[in-house]
């Protein structure tokens, strides 16, 4: 195992985020000004896990070894499983590793083709977007629906990004396109072979009980516990669930910095960095 995973020289109290976006997806900050923001907010350690991609983990990486801050390669992939989107995040795996490159290239086109029948049902609608407007507003990143939002709102035809939601992009909403299909056991078998770990992420949001004990029957290596849309009460619960099932814990702040989302301060939504020594741990006796 890479030395990159052993970890020196700090007291076991440091925090860490485990869940951020950044413009190579739907995220508004650069992967550098996502670091500078991490050495603001005094974090040991973060993991850019943008949505389908990993474009953000180079441009990272110079300015967190200049800053003394661990990068985590990361990703949030997209999944179906029984008419529920899954959300799986992968961690320490090789992003080089040709087989997943490959898949998340697939995705970029599965995500421009989601995003043009959106358009279209938005058209239908009377809502004039084009899916040019879209792609400019993703820079040439991973698309997604926050991107169609952000045009929407530009163009006056709704005031917020929720109200883009619930009005068109909803998954109950009219101008809604199923995401990416592919199976979560596929998704967590790419990770594995890439050599990372994988963690259903934000089941609270999306994810029924019994959809979640059949997903860890397919090899998740562990929970998102600690996320926005999780309180207390959620925390420990699937903190339960993960410690019945020898699961490992993560969490972060799901960070896109959304202008709505003014009371979203970067660095308030953490985890210990005990629980990347785990996840560490468990590579090196994989």
């Amino acid at each position: 195992m890479p030395n990159s995973f052993v970890s020196e020289g700090h007291n076991g109290f440091e925090k860490a985020d485990l869940h951020i976006h950044t413009k190579c997806s739907d995220g508004i900050f650069t992967p550098e000004e996502i670091v500078e923001k991490a050495r603001i907010a005094g974090l040991y350690a973060i993991s850019i896990t943008d949505h389908d991609s990993v474009l953000g983990i180079d441009k990272a990486k110079p300015a967190a070894l200049e800053k003394g801050i661990e990068i985590i390669p990361g990703v949030e992939m997209s999944s179906t499983y029984k008419g529920h989107d899954i959300h799986v995040l992968g961690y320490f795996f090789d992003y080089q590793h040709s087989d997943l490159k490959e898949y998340l290239d697939h995705c970029r086109h599965l995500r421009t083709e989601r995003a043009e029948r959106m358009v279209s049902k938005l058209v239908k609608m009377g809502v004039k977007i084009g899916i040019e407007q879209i792609i400019v507003k993703a820079q040439n990143g991973s698309v997604g629906r926050p991107h169609i939002a952000a045009v929407l709102q530009d163009g006056g035809y709704v005031k917020s990004f929720s109200e883009a939601f619930s009005k068109y992009l909803g998954a109950h909403s009219p101008a809604y396109v199923k995401s990416i299909e592919t199976h979560p056991a596929d998704v967590i078998s790419l990770i594995n072979k890439a050599g990372g770990l994988s963690f259903l992420a934000h089941p609270a949001q999306n994810v029924p009980d019994e959809i979640l004990k059949q997903l860890i029957t397919f090899g998740l290596d562990g929970i998102e516990i600690v996320h926005p849309s999780h309180d207390t009460y959620r925390q420990n619960y699937y903190r339960e669930i993960a410690n019945e099932y020898f699961l490992l814990f993560s969490g972060g702040s799901d960070y896109h910095g959304m202008r709505e989302r003014d009371n979203e301060i970067f660095g308030n939504v953490t985890i210990p960095y005990q629980w990347v020594e785990k996840m560490k741990s468990r590579l090196l006796n994989a």
